[in-house]
């Protein structure tokens, strides 16, 4: 079924069931050590215009750990 016809209480158990798995990974201790052995290796920073409404995720565009590229505001 397309998950855009499914009612909104079971797409928001959905997105809440993901944030969850995200935020645990994230949190953990591999998550951790990943991003420090990632910025170890590439010591450069990384500049990127995206969406406003954050529609890309550039961690999985470019393969990088989660928390690596990080949203800033142009003021």
């Amino acid at each position: 079924m397309d998950p855009h016809r499914k009612p909104i209480t079971h797409r928001i158990e959905w997105l809440m069931r993901h944030v969850r798995q995200y935020s645990e990974s994230f949190s953990s201790s591999d998550g951790t050590i990943t991003r420090q052995l990632y910025l170890a290796e590439h010591p450069s920073s990384i500049a990127a215009l995206k969406c406003m409404d954050g529609r890309i995720n550039l961690s999985v565009d470019t393969h990088t750990p989660s928390g690596i590229i990080q949203r800033t505001s142009l003021v």
